[in-house]
């Protein structure tokens, strides 16, 4: 037995029919019986104080071993490419590992090199192509709509983006930012107080769409004696600033990040890079509810009185190969009008509550 994404009992050399049972406390979650040479598996996926039986066709308990990672190989995959979600995960990886300080605990995720590894002396981190041998449980944090009472005790679209993994792994839910590695080089060179902006992410819902929107931002900014960094892959067309745009390592937007004095962003991988980092994050979305990313730090900006959330809203599943995705009003007038209806005044008044925060 053993249970690697799930309990699993298998019966290897005996011709005679058991009964398996598998329990969290006295409630049984899944009940099969089955022959020698054949296995059985529980769909429930996240961490449970399991207890499995075994019994005879007389009805007599031959078997019984009681959930225990003491001295145990644990994996746990972080099973997402996306930036947003290592970042807000891997806090709670640690956690979980300080609980279980007898295991030893693998990490898989797709950023080896983002985080200071030396400051997670409880975590043995590895690729996720890597097999680690005997082990004895296996959890996979991502973000899933399909089969979720299998992965998640609650929905997802209903948590906060840190406390997905805290509900997988058992653990209580407290914000905690990562432990980033230093960039190899500091490739800061800007004099003048200057802020971070990022425009684009990775569908037409997450993005603000008010128009001229981000330019009447950046010359209110100026204004103020900002000089304003734009720092995302995606080309921009937008006048004024300083464009650091284009293919850039990670440790250089770590870099401009340190030495900006906010950040201004969507609901994206850089708005999470920039709350890691340390930095007070102006953040406009109104496709998510406010308590789905940091709270730490963070000057959200949305318009309440516009539709808005459709990404918390548990009717939906985000498509991700459809870029005009709003599942409440595509194709009409209203289409990514939680977007549309952020103006720039909402967004002013963010900075200055920051600015004033700050003094």
């Amino acid at each position: 037995m053993d249970f690697n994404d799930g309990p699993c009992v298998e019966i290897i050399n005996r011709a005679a029919a058991y009964r398996i049972l598998m329990l969290d406390g006295k409630e049984v979650i899944h009940d099969a019986t089955i022959e020698g040479k054949h296995w059985t598996r529980a769909h429930r996926k996240y961490f449970t104080n399991w207890k499995l039986e075994a019994y005879q066709s007389s009805g007599e308990k031959i078997f019984e071993h009681r959930f225990d990672l003491t001295n145990q190989n644990i994996r746990i995959n972080i099973d997402s490419k996306s930036l947003g979600d290592s970042l807000a995960w891997l806090p709670q990886v640690q956690t979980f590992a300080q609980q279980h300080a007898t295991s030893r605990i693998y990490v898989s995720q797709f950023w080896l090199d983002l985080f200071d590894q030396s400051a997670y002396p409880e975590l043995i981190f590895i690729d996720p192509a890597s097999t680690i041998e005997n082990c004895y449980a296996t959890y996979n944090i991502g973000y899933y709509f399909d089969h979720i009472p299998w992965h998640h005790p609650a929905d997802p679209r209903t948590q906060p983006l840190g406390k997905i993994a805290c509900d997988i792994l058992g653990l209580q839910y407290t914000e905690k930012r990562p432990l980033l590695a230093a960039p190899e080089k500091n490739n800061h060179t800007v004099q003048r107080p200057y802020i971070c902006i990022a425009t684009a992410s990775t569908a037409e819902c997450k993005h603000w769409l008010y128009p001229e929107g981000w330019q009447i931002i950046i010359d209110y900014l100026r204004q103020m004696k900002f000089d304003v960094m734009v720092i995302q892959k995606e080309e921009t067309s937008l006048q004024r600033i300083n464009d650091q745009s284009g293919e850039r390592s990670l440790g250089d937007r770590i870099s401009q990040l340190k030495h900006c004095e906010f950040f201004i962003g969507l609901g994206s991988g850089l708005s999470w890079l920039a709350w890691a980092v340390g930095k007070p994050v102006v953040l406009i979305a109104g496709f998510s509810e406010p308590y789905t990313e940091f709270e730490s730090d963070c000057y959200r900006v949305f318009n309440p009185e516009a539709c808005h959330g459709c990404w918390n809203d548990t009717r939906y599943s985000f498509e991700r190969g459809d870029w005009n995705w709003c599942p409440r009003h595509k194709g009409s007038e209203r289409q990514f009008e939680c977007s549309k209806l952020i103006d720039p005044d909402r967004v002013k008044a963010a900075i200055q509550k920051l600015l004033n925060n700050r003094r």
